[in-house]
């Protein structure tokens, strides 16, 4: 039961429209379920009724949020059919359904992004006025219409500026404000994602560690503002010299790691190559070459992340090792067969 709580917790801190979607299913279920209840004991079986199933659609939308794990588009659903049952409770009760119209409104921004909640409240507001012209005079109407265009300008207003200050700082907290590559801070989910792929659908992925050789000699012969500027440069020619979707991340000082999704160890070691001339033919020049050391290795069954990580780390030490401005490629297999060479000699 503990572990049970805590896993509702923690989706409910990691998910902040999950958490609006819940609120929103317990004010409804505190509201409309005590209305549904006092009409049925007065006789309004059809308002009842109404207010029964319109309940019941909200709880099996926060049903759905919950077991999908998709409250994206939980939330979407959520605003348009509160956008629905709005415009009913008006045409339904008159006037008095216009006060639910409002709440409505800046939830629906809560539920889903601004252009799409926008979007919905205002096909909401042109539903509304025919109906509430039945039961208004023009001023109402009037308004009305004031009402709600100066409650959506506002909410969408702050809902954009929430949403480039939101982009803002997942970009800080993921990339690496100089290079523009991620950082280690999204390494460890991105890995453990490649995992779960080859696990579960048996998608290959593999690693390419490359490390710029003899970087120290460039700081000090040109100064940190030209190795800075190196490793920017570093970083553009890699991401302009593999595919869109495969992922850079800078590892350490001068170390770039490169996520290839869907290409097996083979295929990546010729990656790796060619990163290697590409790097040592352009990123320098006459004055200052710059070459790299390049460790290769691929995803396997058997692995957990920081083994895959760390046959990475070793191919590039062989790499180093080996004279350096060369790519090495270090396989599971390999791995295995020197720790069973390794452990013959230790029991000799």
């Amino acid at each position: 039961m503990r572990a049970w709580m805590r896993s509702v917790r923690n989706r409910l801190k990691q998910d902040f429209v999950l958490r609006v979607i819940s609120l929103l299913g317990a004010c409804e279920t505190l509201t409309l379920l005590p209305f549904s209840i006092y009409r049925f004991t007065q006789g309004s079986f059809e308002k009842g009724i109404f207010d029964g199933i319109s309940l019941l659609l909200i709880l099996c939308i926060v049903g759905y949020s919950w077991y999908s794990n998709d409250s994206q588009r939980g939330g979407l659903i959520l605003a348009a059919t509160s956008a629905l049952f709005a415009g009913i409770t008006t045409n339904v009760l008159g006037l008095v359904g216009v006060f639910w119209s409002f709440p409505m409104m800046l939830t629906n921004f809560f539920l889903t992004d601004a252009r799409r909640a926008l979007m919905i409240n205002v096909i909401m507001s042109a539903v509304m006025i025919p109906i509430l012209l039945q039961f208004s005079q023009p001023e109402g109407i009037f308004s009305f219409i004031a009402s709600s265009f100066t409650a959506n300008s506002c909410a969408y207003l702050y809902a954009r500026r929430s949403d480039l200050q939101q982009k803002t700082l997942t970009r800080l907290a993921t990339y690496d404000d100089m290079t523009g590559a991620r950082n280690r801070r999204s390494l460890d989910e991105s890995l453990a994602h490649a995992r779960d792929r080859l696990i579960d659908e048996g998608r290959p992925s593999s690693l390419i560690l490359l490390d710029l050789d003899n970087f120290k000699s460039v700081n000090d012969r040109f100064g940190h503002a030209y190795g800075d500027e190196v490793l920017v440069r570093c970083a553009n020619l890699i991401r302009r010299s593999v595919r869109f979707d495969d992922c850079l991340f800078r590892f350490g000082g001068e170390e770039f790691l490169l996520l290839l999704a869907d290409v097996k160890e083979i295929d990546a070691a010729d990656v790796a190559e060619d990163l290697r001339r590409v790097i040592a033919s352009q990123l320098g020049d006459p004055s200052c070459p710059i070459t790299t050391s390049l460790g290769v290795t691929g995803l396997h069954s058997s692995d957990d992340v920081k083994r895959w990580l760390k046959r990475a780390d070793d191919a590039l030490y062989e790499a180093k090792g080996g004279g350096r401005n060369r790519a090495v490629l270090k396989t599971c297999e390999e791995e295995i067969n020197n720790q069973s060479s390794s452990n013959q000699v230790n029991s000799v």
